[in-house]
């Protein structure tokens, strides 16, 4: 069983109801920490939610890193893993993280089976979360803030520094799902 294969059924069998969501946003290879690491999907709605995709052929070398990364910044975390890795892989990941366990069935198809669900992140980190945000919307939240005065010239770096700083982890949430959920261009960096 293939990445490709695992992502191509969580998309069909677990996110299904989200891809026909108009108020929820569906994104695959959503980068975090300035492009430090990538979480295989993205739900974005009321909270984000990564799923991280580890297949048969994948190995779990890089999981204590990913986990640092995504429970500084996700609402909630699933892993969807090979069923030869589950075991591992639970001593890795912190309680709160769901895990699915990916399998195939003696007709070659593949099978999604919950083991644990999600919990809220009890740390998600603000001066990490702001860092998913681009210049243009940093503006847009230093706006609200009525701190654009003397920082609108300042780069993206200064901006996160300076909202995460001066807000509260309710408003950084809120508006950084907001900005997300109306973002059209995933792949450009602004």
């Amino acid at each position: 069983m293939r990445d490709i294969d695992v992502r191509t059924a969580v998309h069909e069998k677990v996110l299904k109801k989200y891809h026909l969501d108009s108020k929820t946003v569906v994104v695959d290879e959503l980068c975090l920490n300035s492009g430090a690491t990538r979480i295989d999907i993205a739900v974005i709605n009321g909270v984000l939610h990564g799923f991280e995709l580890k297949s048969k052929k994948d190995n779990l070398l890089r999981l204590p890193a990913q986990v640092s990364h995504y429970s500084s910044v996700l609402d909630k975390v699933t892993l969807v893993v090979d069923e030869s890795h589950l075991k591992k892989s639970i001593d890795i990941i912190p309680a709160w993280w769901g895990v699915k366990m990916v399998a195939t069935n003696s007709q070659g198809n593949i099978k999604i089976t919950n083991i644990r669900r999600a919990f809220a992140n009890p740390d998600v980190d603000s001066s990490a979360l702001i860092k998913l945000l681009w210049k243009d919307e940093c503006l847009v939240l230093l706006d609200k803030l009525n701190m654009s005065k003397g920082n609108r010239a300042k780069s993206r770096f200064e901006l996160w520094d300076i909202i995460s700083s001066n807000a509260s982890l309710s408003f950084i949430k809120r508006e950084v799902k907001h900005c997300l959920k109306q973002r059209k261009e995933w792949r450009a960096m602004a």
